[in-house]
């Protein structure tokens, strides 16, 4: 984890999402965020139309009116006769929105309650006045007695008014002794008594702009002028709209309406069940909160999308959910304080990695810098002042570094001499040096390629079987094949690790062996030249000596060209065993190194029988397996032994002594050593006992017979085989030789390491 500013990502984290949870809490709880609020509330209720079907019908005592009837406020009988004409039309509800809380004519005030009285249903408004007196939240007065008795019920039409001015919400009840309810709900009560009776305060849902419900002027209603049909089996609201006489309030849906207006779209809400509630304290709180906790999650933990989207995506949740809630639920969830915990949270996030990572590269570059440079001499840049300075001109001095290096590698990679691509884990090609290019004919184009493609161009055996780039790590990794020209190339596919150990690519050496293949062809028709067309002579030589009449060849004459037949088989079955041993595509088995010794001292018994030599063993009872080819270990055995016969004196000893030990990297070794008691060596002759056609000094020892090839044929076996041979001498005091094998009994190592 990086760290930065004393404290871990992880716990910057923590502390960023406690400290903006604690701050969106804050702005839940004391209603920060409303104004932002509001504007999101204005906007999806005017997405928010319903279709209007409840029959509404406004009254209005307008400017008109006041000009037909006369100044406000009108006589009571005047009422009477409105009231009357109304009620003549036989609507289904009325809601009178006129205070009579002060007593009048007394028989113009009889008049008027006679009218409310013939008018049913009709309700009057209450008139209410906060705070109230004597500590009370409010003053209720009630219409007159004459009035408040003729009527259906009385309520309150008081709207609220927000800080903004406005009103998008009104009481339905009050929380008092009076058991008023507001007028429009006891107009709903009358005419769609299966509704649910709502309680406490509820935002209104404005349905349509303002002047949308049909209306009439009260003073044409007063003057007979309405139809009766315009206003029979409808809800009529009759109240003042007339300038200075009524409020008049700006709605969410865009412009102003008048108290009466703001009442029918209060008594359409009500009608339809489509009031908006205000959600609870805890609702909020956790509609605010877990936004935040799944940006934070998604920005920290969880990365799995990039930072912008995230937030994008929270902030849209955010106000889907609100906009749903509601719509569907008619559930008001204010979403401003969970968009400024978002606000808050992305960029303080985002900075504080920012910040880390900034202090992160910068003590990354300050460490590559304190690297040793492959390549002197680059040019360092100018340091700028400040911690961003510093580490830009760091990070120039590193890409400077970078593109030396690469200059570098394409360069190093062109000089080579055989044609060498590097790709990727895929395969397609990075880079290609310039003898890659010329190979395949392609200089510019050759990276961006898939190998693959490249290497379907070889062939295996002459058939047109094409290989594939390499796929796992069973895949062949070293493949001798050939082009259509003839040309014969040894590909070489290398892994290409990490520092992390991960395999990252591969790199491709394709190395022109048809020189090699020409030489190695050239070497089998020698091979076969000594093998065949020159022991055929020699033993035909020999088959002659034997068959021929002894008169007809001197003896001396035919011991010498016996002699002679028999150095040059000599000659070529060494040759032969040697080109064998170096060649050979070894058949590999376990096997007994004891039983072997055991075998080339009994190949040996003639010649150490005619000499008198006894040849003694120990350890042989010891089972040491090796991995080997059985034929060319016991050839060598026989080679070292027989020399071993061969330059002791008569009636000597030869030893032969098995063990095992341990390595200096700690594997187990296969041991044979082999002392005999001729001459021994000098030192400049041990130096080179191993070459070709090398042999013992003149005139020292026993004269013997050879050709100085069986010394270097084991030494070949034991190289192939992956051990070693050591030629241990002293002038005059015979010679030892010690053929190590690595063991293949592991469990049996073990064991030993444990006994030891």
């Amino acid at each position: 984890m990086m760290r930065g500013g004393g404290l871990g990502l992880r716990a910057q984290w923590w502390v960023i999402l406690v400290l903006t949870s604690l701050m969106v809490a804050g702005l839940t709880l004391d209603r920060t965020m409303i104004r932002l609020d509001n504007l999101v509330y204005d906007h999806l209720l005017r997405l928010d139309r319903p279709k209007v079907v409840d029959p509404i019908v406004l009254v209005e005592i307008d400017e008109e009116s006041l000009r037909r009837i006369g100044r406000w406020p009108w006589r009571r009988d005047i009422h009477a006769d409105l009231v009357e004409s109304l009620a003549r039309a036989k609507p289904r509800a009325i809601a009178y929105d006129v205070l009579f809380t002060e007593d009048g004519d007394k028989s113009k005030d009889r008049q008027l309650g006679a009218a409310l009285a013939k008018a049913h249903p009709i309700f009057l408004p209450v008139s209410l006045m906060a705070p109230g007196s004597g500590g009370a939240a409010f003053d209720v007065t009630l219409p007159i007695p004459p009035l408040r008795e003729a009527v259906s019920d009385v309520g309150f039409t008081n709207l609220q008014t927000d800080a903004d001015g406005f009103v998008r919400s009104a009481p339905v009840t009050l929380d008092s002794d009076h058991g008023l309810r507001q007028l429009m709900d006891l107009v709903r009560e009358q005419v769609a008594p299966g509704t649910a009776t709502a309680s406490g305060p509820r935002l209104i849902p404005f349905a349509r702009r303002p002047g949308y419900w049909p209306t009439v002027s009260a003073g044409s209603v007063f003057a007979g002028e309405v139809p009766a049909e315009l206003l029979h089996d409808k809800i009529i609201l009759v109240g003042a709209t007339a300038p200075g006489l009524a409020s008049h309030y700006p709605v969410p849906v865009g412009g102003v309406m008048s108290g009466l207006e703001v009442e029918a779209n209060l008594l359409h809400g009500l009608i339809g069940n489509r009031m908006i509630r205000q959600a609870g304290s805890a609702a909020t709180l956790a509609f605010s909160l877990l936004p935040l906790l799944g940006l934070m999650i998604a920005l920290g933990p969880l990365p799995r999308i990039p930072a912008v989207v995230s937030f994008a995506l929270s902030a849209l949740v955010i106000l889907a959910i609100s906009a749903a809630s509601l719509s569907f639920l008619r559930v008001w969830l204010p979403p401003g304080a969970a968009l400024a915990g978002l606000l808050v949270a992305y960029p303080l996030w985002g900075w504080r990695q920012l910040a880390v990572a900034q202090r992160f590269m910068k003590a990354e570059l300050l460490r590559f810098e304190q690297e040793p440079p492959l390549l002197p001499n680059i040019a360092q840049p100018t340091a700028q002042a400040g911690a961003v300075g510093s580490t830009i001109s760091l990070l120039r001095s590193t890409i400077a570094r970078h593109r030396e290096m690469r200059h570098f590698v394409t360069a190093a990679l062109d000089q080579l001499p055989d044609a060498t691509l590097i790709t990727s884990v895929d395969g397609e090609i990075v880079l290609g040096n310039a003898a890659a290019k010329q190979l395949f004919s392609e200089p510019p184009v050759i990276q961006g390629l898939v190998a693959g493609r490249l290497l379907a161009r070889f062939q295996l055996g002459g058939r047109p079987l094409s290989i594939s780039f390499p796929s796992g790590p069973d895949a062949p990794t070293n493949i001798e094949a050939s082009l259509e020209d003839g040309r014969c190339f040894s590909i070489k596919m290398a892994e290409q690790a990490s520092l992390q150990g991960e395999r990252i690519g591969w790199i491709i050496r394709f190395m022109d062996i048809s020189e090699a293949k020409a030489a190695q062809r050239q070497r089998e028709d020698i091979v076969h030249l000594l093998t065949h067309d020159m022991r055929s002579p020699q033993a035909s030589i020999l088959a002659v000596l034997e068959t021929s009449d002894p008169l007809e060849i001197k003896p001396e004459a035919s011991a010498r060209i016996r002699h002679y037949a028999e150095r040059t088989l000599g000659l070529a079955d060494g040759f032969v065993q040697l080109a064998r041993a170096e060649n050979l595509d070894y058949v590999l088995e376990e096997i007994d190194l004891s039983d072997m010794l055991m075998d080339a001292i009994d190949d040996l018994w003639p010649q150490s029988k005619a000499k008198q030599i006894s040849i003694t063993t120990l350890g042989e009872k010891e089972r040491l397996l090796v991995i080997g080819e059985r034929s060319l270990i016991t050839r060598a055995l026989v080679n070292v032994i027989g020399n071993a016969v061969k330059f002791s004196p008569e009636r000597s000893a030869v030893s032969c002594n098995l063990s095992r030990e341990i390595g200096a990297d700690g594997a187990f070794w296969a041991r044979c050593a082999i002392s005999d008691r001729g001459p021994g060596l000098a030192q400049e002759h041990r130096q080179r006992i191993f070459e070709r056609f090398h042999r013992g000094p003149i005139g020292v020892g026993p004269s013997v017979e050879g050709v100085g090839l069986g010394l270097s044929f084991v030494h070949t076996v034991m190289v192939r085989h992956g051990g070693e041979i050591r030629c241990d001498s002293e002038f005059g005091k015979g010679t030892t030789f010690t053929l190590l094998l690595p063991t293949a009994q592991v469990q049996d190592q073990t064991k030993a390491v444990e006994a030891g």
